[in-house]
C-alpha cells in the first residue's frame, strides 16, 4: 500500500533534511507533502530534491492557525484516506537580543499550540503502523525546570488542555515580567519545550488502548546540535553540530521501530531521555 507523509517546516533547515531522507525510502506511489508557510520557498526546495520516485507536493500550512491544520488534513484524507508519517518540524524562532516579552507569545502559540492542533487533528487519521514524530529537544525534560513547578507538567493527571492553560499562564508571566520571579528559567525555550513533550506523551495515553497490530506511534525527538539559522544565535561554538540531513537521519531511522519501543517517549539518537 502506498506511504503518505507530511513534513512542516519543510523548506529550509532540519524540515528540508527530513524531506531528503524520506524521499530516499518513499518510492513510486508514495506521497511526501511539504508543509510550508511559504509556498515560493517551498516549491524552490523542491528543485534541489534529486533522485526520488516519490511524488513531492508542496502545501500550505501555518502551524500557528489550527484552520489551516484542519484544511491539510481534509485535503490528505479525501485524496488517501489517511496518512502513514507525521513529522511536525515547525517551528517559530526567538532571538537572544529581542526581549522575551515581545516574542513568547508568537513562539508559544507557534511551538505549542501548533504542536497540540498537530496532534488533535492527525492523531485520528494515522493508518496502520502510522507515526507522529514531534522534533522537540533534550530540553524538554522537568529535569531542566526547578522542582517547585514540576507539578503544572503532572502528565498522568492532566489533559492536553490543561498543559495549554499552563502554557497561556506562561505567556501571561513573561509579558508581565514575572516569570522568574516564579521560578521560570530565563530561556523561553525550556518551558515551551517541556510543554510541547507533555502535550505528546499525553497524546500518546490515548493509543495505549488502541488494538495492538494498529501500532500507532506518538513520540517526540531530539535532532541534538543542528547547524541552522535558529541555532547559531545560542550556541558560539557550532563545530561538532550535525548537518540538517545528517541528524534527520537518526529521526528517519526511528520509522521502523514498533509502537512498543517508541511510543510515548523522547528519543535522542535512538535512546530514551528521562522525563524526571
Amino acid at each position: 500500500m502506498n506511504k503518505v507523509a507530511l513534513i512542516t517546516g519543510a523548506n529550509q533547515g532540519l524540515g528540508f533534511g527530513l524531506v531528503q531522507k524520506v524521499s530516499e525510502i518513499y518510492g513510486e506511489g508514495d506521497f511526501i507533502y511539504l508543509g510550508v508557510r511559504r509556498t515560493e520557498a517551498g516549491e524552490e526546495a523542491l528543485k534541489n530534491i534529486k533522485n526520488t520516485k516519490a511524488n513531492l507536493e508542496v502545501i500550505y500550512i501555518d502551524v500557528s492557525k489550527e484552520e489551516t491544520i484542519e484544511e491539510v488534513k481534509s485535503t490528505i484524507v479525501k485524496k488517501h484516506g489517511g496518512i502513514d508519517l507525521i513529522l511536525s518540524n515547525a517551528a517559530a524562532r526567538i532571538s537572544p537580543t529581542v526581549p522575551n516579552s515581545d516574542q513568547v507569545e508568537n513562539f508559544v502559540q507557534t511551538n505549542n499550540m501548533g504542536t497540540y492542533y498537530m496532534l488533535k487533528h492527525f492523531q485520528p487519521t494515522l493508518k496502520i503502523n502510522g507515526k507522529i514524530i514531534v522534533i522537540a529537544s533534550a530540553f524538554g525534560s522537568l529535569l531542566h525546570l526547578d522542582a517547585n513547578l514540576h507539578h503544572l507538567f503532572n502528565i498522568d493527571a492532566m489533559s492536553c488542555d490543561e498543559i495549554n492553560k499552563v502554557m497561556q499562564e506562561y505567556v501571561d508571566d513573561v509579558k508581565s515580567e514575572t516569570d522568574e520571579s516564579k521560578g521560570w528559567p530565563q530561556w523561553i525555550n525550556i518551558p515551551s519545550k517541556i510543554g510541547q513533550v507533555a502535550l505528546t506523551k499525553i497524546a500518546a495515553k490515548k493509543e495505549t488502548g488502541a488494538p495492538i497490530e494498529r501500532n500507532i506511534s506518538v513520540f517526540a525527538v531530539c535532532p541534538g546540535l543542528v547547524d541552522t539559522d535558529a541555532s547559531r544565535p545560542f550556541f558560539k561554538n557550532m563545530h561538532e553540530a550535525q548537518s540538517p540531513y545528517e541528524a534527520a537521519q537518526h529521526i528517519i531511522a526511528l520509522i521502523d521501530k514498533s509502537a512498543e519501543e517508541v511510543t510515548g517517549k523522547l528519543i535522542q539518537f535512538g535512546k530514551e531521555l528521562p522525563w524526571n
